[in-house]
């Protein structure tokens, strides 16, 4: 069968599986927070945290279910994706990014380290850190590999002397941005620090308050693939890191 072949019939196959009853799969969307009154998203997170700068440190407080707890839009777009692809998603909120989008490193470390404590068992972080916190960050992704719960994180939209933590690490999943004419369609980058690519062009996403828009970025990729982890992970709950990597591979075109 040709590579062409294969990612047709995978194609199919997950289009079919979303439309199955899966287990559910806790995916934790470290982002600017989620409108969980958008129609899209009522009743989908089970929870929601925001964690801000405070002193030398960072506190984190709960907010309350079934509330808008974005202050910028970014993500409830994101979550309004993968909810929409997988419907077997039960999503946790963890607001890390400050009004205006604005990222403070110490809450992104600290909401991963947040999700890694609570388990839950795929991370979505449409986001990137600068490498300087490295000794921070890579000690918390290898601790998600070998918890068996999978990162998958956003290549930097712009020009950039690297390609952005933690999508660069090889215990995450990195992920590039295509156009492609459906969201279970991957492409594999051999050799490429980032090894997929999903669609994240011209993508809809739910706007805060009500209503869609469409954008296009690496962060709008991200969920796709998080969803399609979501959806495998439904079917096949024991699947590891390395696991669900060679599985991505296997079906994408290169």
């Amino acid at each position: 069968m040709s590579a062409d072949a294969v990612q047709s019939a995978f194609h199919e196959q997950l289009s079919r599986l979303a439309e199955k009853p899966l287990r559910p799969v806790d995916v934790a969307i470290l982002d600017s927070g989620i409108d969980a009154t958008h129609p899209d998203l009522a009743g989908r997170v089970a929870a929601a945290f925001h964690f801000r700068p405070e002193g030398d440190g960072v506190a984190r407080a709960e907010v309350a279910a079934g509330t808008n707890n974005d202050t910028y839009g970014h993500g409830t777009g994101v979550a309004s994706i993968v909810a929409r692809l997988a419907p077997n998603a039960r999503l946790h909120d963890l607001r890390v990014l400050e009004p205006g989008n604005k990222g403070v490193a110490a809450c992104v470390i600290a909401g991963l380290r947040f999700a890694l404590e609570r388990g839950w068992r795929v991370i979505n972080l449409s986001l990137a850190v600068a490498e300087k916190f490295g000794p921070q960050l890579v000690p918390l992704c290898e601790k998600a590999y070998f918890q068996n719960q999978i990162l998958v994180a956003s290549k930097r939209n712009f020009p950039f002397p690297d390609a952005g933590f933690p999508a660069a690490y090889a215990s995450t999943i990195g992920i590039e941005i295509g156009r492609f004419d459906s969201p279970f369609k991957l492409v594999f980058n051999p050799g490429d620090t980032i090894e997929f690519t999903a669609l994240g062009e011209d993508v809809t996403i739910a706007n805060v308050g009500g209503g869609y828009t469409t954008k296009s970025g690496t962060s709008f990729a991200t969920p796709v693939v998080t969803a399609l982890c979501a959806l495998l992970i439904g079917l096949y709950p024991d699947l590891r890191p390395f696991e669900m990597k060679t599985l991505l591979k296997h079906y994408a075109a290169s």
